[in-house]
């Protein structure tokens, strides 16, 4: 059949329509693709180079890395990561560094306590009047070192002055009767006196001895130096004060009066200690008291000195043992270099196994431990105040807020505290877990 021309127009005009939209819903289909790429370029660019939390891109070759670092010399083990955080934010994570110490460790010692720092009592002295009256001056504050001898306290007492006068008379009366004994001598010798004459004045003479050896002995006690007594003379050299000197050297630990009171005789004013000795006194439970032995060794510790050990022995154990808690007291003396043990002050004690030695091991607060995964890990500083390691730790049980370390870092080793879990919430962006 034969087209006509109309028709055959109409049916190339068709053909033209359908290869055009054709066309269009391939270029569609090309243009879905081609965004689609896109996004997923850009969300594998996202997920794979490392952020600041300010969102900006972080050098990967530095926030990413297996490489090993050093923290202030020391060579870091396998699996740890570094950390590059921009200064700023370094700054508003308030990040606190502290330096790994160390204490005891309750798998090779023996019985384990709390005690309380004590003065030694053996190096308390007290500084005390023994005369009555007036507290002129008092030297030292509460807390200050004095040297044994130093002048510390002045007191005017009429007593001291009524003992120098009793002192001065004897000494006259001394006098007259040694003169008399002389003179009842040369009779005797010439026969102008008898023997009895010469026996009674030989007694007065050692009597009026014998009084001024006492009065000068009281003088003494009642704080005169021997030469202050010795060059007393004449009544107008007795004078109604008395220096008090430092008994011992030390510091003053107690002080119970001030200038211008009026204190009786015997009473104490201020206490001398030395310090450079003190005991710790600690409860030990009835059941543990076998394990606990005079001479043994024994490890202090406070949550104020972490880094530091002090080392003692065991020089008192109580041999009652107290109805209402069934516990006795054991006392370990130790050195106390710097005075750095405080009285009063709360620490950890750790005996010494019997026969044996006190062992230790590194220890790192909680803060500053942060588990990823199924790791526990902490965040050494590096030379570089902006990047820190990542490190992997093994650690024993908690105690006071400390972890013993058992693996992973040393004594010495400065590790972050504060603001550690914001190093952890930035290592995990750049290393999310399951990845």
């Amino acid at each position: 059949m034969t087209q006509t021309p109309e028709e055959t127009k109409e049916q190339s005009e068709s053909t033209v329509s359908r290869s055009k939209e054709s066309r269009t819903a391939k270029t569609a289909i090309v243009a879905v693709v081609a965004v689609v790429a896109v996004a997923a370029i850009a969300l594998l660019l996202w997920l794979f180079i490392p952020r600041g939390s300010g969102g900006r891109p972080v050098p990967a070759p530095r926030n990413i890395g297996t490489e090993q670092t050093s923290n202030q010399g020391n060579n870091a083990p396998s699996g740890e990561s570094t950390l590059t955080l921009a200064p700023e934010e370094a700054q508003r994570a308030g990040i606190k560094i502290e330096t790994v110490g160390q204490r005891m460790s309750a798998e090779a010692n023996g019985q384990q306590t709390t005690g309380v720092v004590q003065a030694n009592a053996y190096r308390e002295t007290p500084v005390m009047s023994l005369v009555g009256g007036i507290v002129r001056s008092v030297g030292p504050e509460l807390g200050q070192s004095v040297r044994k001898g130093q002048p510390i306290a002045v007191v005017s007492s009429n007593d001291l002055a009524d003992a120098q006068s009793k002192y001065l008379a004897a000494v006259a009366e001394l006098e007259e009767h040694h003169k008399h004994h002389n003179r009842a001598e040369r009779l005797v010798e010439i026969g102008a006196a008898s023997r009895e004459e010469l026996e009674l004045a030989t007694s007065k003479f050692k009597a009026a001895e014998s009084e001024v050896a006492n009065l000068r002995q009281r003088l003494l006690l009642l704080g005169l130096s021997s030469q202050r007594v010795s060059a007393l003379r004449s009544t107008s050299q007795i004078s109604s004060e008395v220096s008090l000197p430092a008994p011992a050297s030390g510091t003053v630990t107690s002080r119970t009066v001030n200038s211008g009171e009026v204190i009786e005789a015997n009473k104490e004013l201020l206490r001398v200690t030395d310090l450079s000795s003190v005991w710790v006194v600690g409860q030990v439970y009835e059941k543990d008291l076998g394990k606990v032995h005079v001479g043994s060794g024994a490890s202090i510790t406070t949550d104020a000195y972490p880094d530091r050990v002090f080392r003692g022995q065991i020089s008192y154990v109580d041999p009652k043992v107290d109805p209402q808690t069934r516990t006795a007291q054991a006392r370990i003396e130790l050195a106390n270099p710097g005075q750095q043990l405080k009285i009063g002050m709360y620490v950890n004690v750790a005996f010494a196994a019997f026969g044996g030695a006190e062992s230790t091991v590194p220890v790192v607060p909680v803060a500053a431990v942060q588990n990823i995964d199924t790791r526990q890990v902490v965040f050494l500083t590096t030379s570089d105040p902006n990047v820190f390691a990542m490190r992997p730790v093994r650690l024993g049980p908690e105690s006071n807020g400390y972890y013993p370390v058992l693996e992973g870092v040393s004594v010495g080793d400065r590790i972050v505290t504060e603001g550690s879990f914001m190093l952890r919430a930035e290592w995990l962006k750049s290393h999310p877990i399951g990845r």
